[in-house]
């Protein structure tokens, strides 16, 4: 490995052809789904992205893995960082690479926040020894827009609840509902989040004009799909016609024909969500994943009906 060096950058500091190459890593590994290209772009440009960290393998002159840390939370304030994208060139694995760029990355972080990550079930046993423990499991469904629309036409139960693009009601107040739910202020994250290339975000208010609910949705990779999340609310029945707005719109513009959502689950916090959705559309989830962390925030698991996506918490 005496050609192999592993680089540390912040995520601004990678030059074009980095970037490039994470794309291309991304799709040949399958992340294309949740984490694309535009959103590679778009979130790893501009100031500096919540204090994250980007360590490179290069073999040769030549890049061959990456892996990234995104800091959600204030700079002045302890927030979670989010370790993702950590891939390595089909050709170069089994040889060591991805355990010295994984090293660098892990001896980078700081220990003061907490530490999360996504992993596939086949390697909670490997983060649970770096001391990351399981808090729940993503479950990811695909969901036709037609079923959306005719299942979760307006209910009574919402009728009183008024939905707005964001455009028309301003970021201020979401960043504060999403830190309620979710534990940290993802101000920075939410920024970029919502001016995603081809998004759309809407907000849910109650009659006294506070936040109950938002969701973002943009258009996937493939075309076929629309992607959701996030998607936080006070109750299931604002979370169905926040997807119903969203569906609406797909079908509107033609832009797809379903919905694809990872939803987050833990049976003792909210046991109906992913029920909900199973039993509505008679569907199973394609994914799942395990969210993990070493400290966990002090999260409201049952108003997440959707995370951002398990490429980027």
């Amino acid at each position: 490995m005496e050609n192999f060096v592993v680089q540390r950058k912040s995520p601004q500091e990678l030059s074009p052809e980095n970037i490039e190459t994470v794309k291309k890593l991304c799709l040949a590994q399958g992340f294309g789904a949740h984490a694309r290209p535009d959103d590679i772009s778009h979130l790893y440009s501009g100031p500096p992205f919540m204090g994250g960290v980007a360590v490179i393998g290069v073999l040769d002159g030549e890049m061959i893995g990456h892996v990234v840390a995104f800091k959600y939370g204030d700079s002045t304030i302890a927030g979670v960082q989010y370790i993702t994208l950590f891939i390595v060139e089909k050709p170069q694995r089994g040889k060591g690479y991805g355990l010295k760029i994984w090293n660098a990355m892990w001896e980078t972080l700081d220990k003061n926040c907490s530490i999360s990550l996504d992993a596939v079930t086949n390697m909670v046993s490997r983060y649970e020894r770096m001391g990351l423990q399981p808090e729940w499991t993503n479950r990811e469904y695909i969901i036709p827009v037609s079923a959306i629309m005719q299942k979760y036409k307006m209910s009574e139960n919402s009728r009183n609840i008024l939905v707005k693009p964001l455009n028309e009601f301003g970021l201020e107040k979401v960043v504060l509902y999403d830190t309620l739910i979710c534990g940290i202020p993802r101000k920075d994250f939410l920024e970029k989040w919502t001016t995603l290339p081809a998004s759309h975000t809407w907000v849910a208010t109650n009659e006294s004009g506070n936040v109950v609910g938002y969701i973002v949705m943009r258009q996937g990779v493939d075309k076929e799909d629309m992607l959701v999340g996030p998607l936080l609310s006070d109750s299931i029945q604002i979370a169905q016609k926040l997807l119903y707005i969203a569906a609406e719109a797909t079908d509107a513009q033609k832009s797809a024909e379903r919905l694809r959502m990872t939803m987050p689950v833990c049976e003792s916090e909210n046991p109906n969500a992913t029920h909900t959705i199973e039993n509505d559309f008679g569907t199973k989830a394609i994914l799942e994943t395990v969210r993990m962390y070493n400290k966990k925030p002090n999260y409201c698991l049952n108003k997440m009906f959707a995370i951002c996506s398990p490429g980027f918490g």
